[in-house]
């Protein structure tokens, strides 16, 4: 009954270190070769040197397809076809297969499936047979070898051919391509999911449809999922920049910059810099933008900090250029004070002199502590000159 038939065994024939990069295997469970019977005796496989030495061996037979009505279909599957007995020797190729593997349909006839298919034997050929007499299709996950013994990853589709007597057909895609793709993707995908600034992909309606983990950190959202179907509004301070980012990729200009005011989830502003470029389907129509954000709280903290810093810096040098007319003022009444005191001496008036004795006291004193301040003060200007050098800078 056809419902009978509806699962498709899967087998992984690739090893766990591969020169092929895998992006994905199948989900079925591998058939182990300690778990198949071996109460059907197969002839062992022989090896390409043992094929070659077999030179008296009798020519491939012709292709029966045509009388059994499959010829034509056979030899135009886009597929690479083989088709083997039950011993895994080769009976039948079709046209892709002598140009996927570089043989000739003659040298195919002295190969088995294990010269062509890496990781093939006896085992494998007694446990597909005994699943094709239960189920229509087995699916191979494997790596196939060209004459030349390159290896290329190879999705392999088996089917029971019920001729005379019963033959096993082997559908060969080559997966190079795909598998290349699906790499390529994987690392796409791993960059985006693992870069340190906020992307986020938007349609024309400026909803959002990817957010990478980046985004939801920087705003405060528990997940990167809680963003999707979201407006891209709800990051903005002012929504509407949403739609400024959009109108602002139009006409030739299909990439832009610029900063604006961003809000976080839990209500705190901060400011993003932001890179928008279109997002184009397959067919180079424009479906909306691919926008990433940079956070620039800590830029700002520390630009705030150096413009503080420099504020001070220019407080202190005035301080010391007022500082240092101060002193040539007081070295300037000093020596005045000085003879006026010396003159004091003689001067009869005894409480006047006294007063001037004081006075020329107290303008000593100042300008030692003047003295010490400018000390002071050459010491903070020299330690913010070191502060500005290139190497000291934050």
């Amino acid at each position: 009954m056809p419902g009978s038939k509806s699962s498709t065994m899967r087998i992984d024939l690739i090893p766990e270190i591969s020169e092929v990069p895998l992006s994905e295997r199948p989900q079925a469970a591998n058939l182990s070769h300690a778990g198949i019977a071996r109460d059907v005796p197969i002839a062992s496989f022989r090896s390409p040197a043992a094929a070659a030495a077999t030179a008296a061996a009798p020519a491939r037979p012709q292709s029966q397809g045509s009388e059994e009505g499959y010829g034509e279909l056979f030899h135009n599957l886009y597929d690479a076809a083989l088709v083997t007995d039950l011993h895994g020797r080769i009976r039948d190729v079709n046209a892709r297969a002598t140009n996927q593997f570089g043989y000739t349909p003659a040298q195919f006839s002295h190969l088995t499936l294990e010269d062509v298919v890496a990781g093939a034997d006896s085992e494998l050929i007694h446990a597909l047979f005994e699943n094709l007499r239960r189920e229509r299709f087995s699916l191979l996950q494997a790596n196939c070898v060209r004459s030349d013994g390159s290896q290329f990853p190879a999705e392999v589709t088996v089917s029971l051919l019920t001729r005379s007597t019963p033959h096993l057909c082997f559908l060969i895609r080559d997966e190079t391509r795909r598998r290349t793709t699906d790499e390529m993707l994987r690392t796409e995908h791993n960059a985006l999911q693992n870069a340190s600034d906020g992307i986020v992909v938007i349609n024309m309606n400026t909803q959002i449809e990817y957010a990478n983990p980046a985004t939801a950190a920087i705003w405060g959202y528990s997940a990167a999922s809680d963003l999707i179907s979201q407006p891209l509004g709800i990051l903005f301070l002012t929504p509407e920049d949403s739609y400024a980012i959009i109108n602002s990729l139009s006409g030739e200009n299909y990439q832009t910059t610029g900063v604006a005011i961003a809000r976080r989830s839990t209500g705190e502003n901060f400011r993003v810099e932001i890179h928008a470029a279109c997002n184009r389907d397959s067919d180079g129509n424009v479906i909306g933008a691919v926008i990433s954000f940079t956070d620039l709280t800590e830029r700002d903290r520390v630009e705030i900090a150096e413009n503080d810093a420099l504020a001070v810096r220019e407080k202190v040098r005035t301080l010391s250029e007022l500082h240092k007319a101060a002193v040539l003022t007081f070295t300037d009444l000093n020596t005045l004070m000085s003879d006026i005191a010396s003159h004091a001496v003689n001067n009869p008036d005894k409480e006047q002199s006294q007063r001037i004795k004081t006075a020329y006291e107290t303008l000593t004193g100042l300008e030692a502590l003047i003295t010490d301040t400018d000390d002071i003060l050459d010491k903070i200007l020299a330690t913010s000159a070191e502060s500005d050098l290139p190497g000291n800078k934050v």
